[in-house]
């Protein structure tokens, strides 16, 4: 945040405001059944991919239900 280059580069001031971060995160998963699929968490919602098992979207369901952060 400090980097002289970079604030000369931009001709400014550099400044960091989290409520503006958007860096969504994906993490590939493998259920007990054997299939893979992802979730994709974002600031606003995530996102359950690549499955054909519902128990699986279930189970997501229930973590993220269960993780205060994201209620």
């Amino acid at each position: 945040m400090g980097s002289a280059p970079c604030a000369t580069a931009h001709a400014g001031t550099i400044i960091h405001d989290p409520e503006l971060d958007t860096f969504p995160a994906t993490i590939r998963c493998h259920d007990a059944n054997s299939e893979i699929y992802s979730v994709t968490a974002s600031r606003e919602m995530i996102t359950v991919a690549s499955y054909t098992d519902d128990a699986i979207l279930a189970k997501v369901e229930t973590w993220a239900d269960s993780v205060p952060a994201l209620t």
